[in-house]
């Protein structure tokens, strides 16, 4: 359910759910408008994490882990998160950790120059892995902007470039109480989790961040690098996909690229491409939907030489999709997954508060899934191609591939 907090004239959104079959609570802090896209130097949402989980000192992690509490930081390209599950008898004690965390950081230059040299050898070694290279180089060639040109963790360049002050501007600016969202479940009361937190909610300044939003460049690209020790050809495409988290018709969407690329076998894509020609182990195509970006997103893996095959390949799938949609098997088929899988969405606690959080987070009403589901259930194969026919967008693949420069 959602609810609301007020605290020292701050309101705070709550998605909270009592459930006392089993004596756990899981919490979570989740702040908007702070993850890679709102970096000021690359890579400091994600390094904050990492110096967040280092703990407050020594001893920080092992008072934890003797009682059981796991509680982590993790950013992604949006948002930035802090999580706590633990034993309801735990939750006070993994509070007051959680606040002495947060009231003063680890800003040492001794876990500073220890974190920088971890993060360079991880991207080191990356500069070696070409799958990773592939989908860098394609988030690259499809949204030129400076935030998508390096990873999560940033790039050599950038980690040099962060110092303890930078990270304090990060922790100060953009976690924030205007960008904060609490999500509360398990064995406890409202009142009491209102009771528990409320310390760690003054940390927090008002502060405003704006949103952002990228568009995708529609242009007929294929990006292209050879790397001499690849035996393989490392194959990411996207298309622009002109669709909204709010589109009502949405779950039109969600069918059909279920159908193109999302299904796994029995999908058009790994039918044509992996089934009947044996041109890669696995290929893919998903609806890659967010409320800074969208985009359908693929790849495949293939031989070096096989690689414009394959490329050729996929234009004919999307194309032939477009203009004739599915038939009456692949719809039915898909509905009955959908419907039947659902079920696992809900299956615990976490869960169930993960898909409150998300819904929240992405402007919908609580709920929206399974108002969703009889959607899906009621959906007719007619307006489904209709649907399709309409998004010729979907068409416009760009391609960014490494292999071998013998091929």
């Amino acid at each position: 359910m959602l609810d609301v907090i007020s605290f020292n004239q701050n309101t705070f959104p709550l998605i909270y759910e009592q459930d006392s079959s089993l004596p756990i609570v899981y919490f979570k802090l989740l702040f908007k408008n702070s993850g890679r896209a709102y970096d000021e130097i690359a890579g400091e949402a994600s390094f904050f994490a990492r110096l967040l989980n280092e703990g407050s000192d020594d001893s920080f992690f092992k008072e934890l882990e003797l009682r059981a509490i796991n509680l982590s930081a993790s950013a992604d390209f949006e948002t930035f998160d802090i999580s706590i599950d633990c034993l309801k008898e735990h939750f006070p004690f993994a509070i007051k950790k959680l606040y002495s965390l947060l009231l003063k950081p680890n800003f040492s230059d001794k876990i500073l120059s220890r974190l920088k040299n971890t993060v360079l050898g991880e991207l080191a070694s990356k500069n070696s892995d070409f799958d990773y290279l592939a989908k860098r180089l394609l988030d690259k060639t499809v949204y030129p902007y400076k935030e998508f040109q390096s990873s999560m963790d940033g790039d050599e360049k950038s980690i040099k470039d962060i110092n303890l002050n930078a990270l304090k501007r990060y922790y100060e600016n953009l976690l924030n109480s205007e960008n904060l969202v609490l999500c509360i479940g398990g064995d406890l009361k409202k009142d009491d989790f209102i009771r528990e937190i409320s310390p760690i909610l003054e940390l927090f300044s008002s502060k405003k961040t704006e949103k952002k939003h990228f568009d995708f460049v529609e242009v007929k690209k294929d990006t292209l690098e050879l790397k001499k020790q690849s035996t393989q050809a490392y194959v990411y495409f996207a298309s622009p996909a002109k669709l909204s988290l709010k589109d009502k018709d949405l779950y039109l969407a969600k069918i059909a690229i279920f159908v193109l690329g999302a299904g796994g076998f029995g999908s058009r894509i790994m039918e044509e491409i992996r089934v009947k020609r044996g041109l890669a182990y696995s290929a893919y195509a998903r609806l890659n939907l967010c409320l800074s970006y969208e985009r359908i997103f693929g790849y495949l893996q293939t031989k070096s030489e096989n690689s414009s095959l394959a490329k050729n390949l996929l234009r004919e799938i999307f194309s032939n999709f477009i203009k004739n949609g599915i038939n009456e098997h692949e719809f039915e088929q898909t509905k009955k997954f959908m419907l039947g899988s659902s079920c696992l969405h809900y299956e615990s606690l976490a869960k169930r508060l993960n898909i409150a959080l998300r819904e929240f987070y992405q402007g919908l009403k609580i709920g929206q899934l399974k108002e969703e589901l009889k959607f899906i259930e009621n959906s007719s194969l007619k307006d489904l191609n209709s649907y399709i026919k309409e998004h010729k967008e979907f068409e416009k693949l760009v391609f960014a591939s490494i292999q071998n420069e013998y091929s």
